[in-house]
């Protein structure tokens, strides 16, 4: 009882604040799970965070492909296909080198 007694209007609010992070940081593991995000952030803000993460855990990962996309840096223009150096530009008579990034669906 003295514990409740202690608590003052401060440090429930730093409390709230410290379950909802807690919940937030639950959710964004969800995300990657069939779960989803929403759904997981809306169970451990109800039961609590471990819940969330037993529930998250519990989930199959999500299916991920891993694309390789190719941007060129002097006309913007993304490729699919590995070439060393942007065609586009090639026709203009510049060797401009593609960057390499990748993305990622389900």
């Amino acid at each position: 009882m003295d514990f409740l007694n202690s608590l003052d209007t401060d440090n429930i609010i730093i409390l709230v604040f410290a379950y909802i992070f807690v919940a937030a940081t639950v959710a964004k593991l969800g995300s990657s799970r069939e779960v989803g995000g929403k759904k997981t952030l809306m169970y451990s803000l109800l039961f609590t965070p471990l819940y969330g993460l037993y529930y998250v855990y519990n989930s199959p990962a999500k299916d991920t492909l891993k694309i390789a996309h190719y941007r060129c840096p002097e006309c913007g223009l993304e490729h699919t296909d590995g070439h060393s150096h942007c065609p586009n530009c090639a026709k203009e008579g510049k060797r401009v080198r593609l960057k390499k990034f990748y993305m990622r669906t389900y």
